[in-house]
């Protein structure tokens, strides 16, 4: 994921949580402008400022950058339901997906 897409996809998860550039910005203790500036990547975030801004969004590093956001939380709990299950019932499983492939 390039700067960008970091971006755009603060930009899409703020629009999401009804959250205005401003709000979040001051959400984070920055300026009404601060992340209206980000947007148009008059500045540049740091880490420990994106970290501050997944925090206030209240989106996990994990879900962020997620090649699929918009499925995340359901391919996590396939993942976690698929835990338990025994080396037989996860080969099973593998190959019941592969057929519908």
């Amino acid at each position: 994921m390039n700067y960008k897409e970091i971006v755009q996809r603060l930009s899409l998860i703020r629009t999401k949580n009804n959250l205005s550039a401003r709000e979040l910005g001051m959400m984070i203790g920055k300026s009404e402008t601060y992340f209206y500036k980000v947007e148009d990547k008059t500045i540049t975030l740091n880490v420990p400022k994106l970290l501050d801004l997944l925090e206030a969004l209240q989106v996990s590093t994990e879900e962020f950058f997620y090649n699929d956001l918009e499925n995340y939380k359901r391919d996590k709990e396939i993942l976690s339901l698929t835990k338990n299950l025994s080396k037989e019932e996860l080969q099973a499983l593998i190959v019941l997906l592969k057929r519908k492939n």
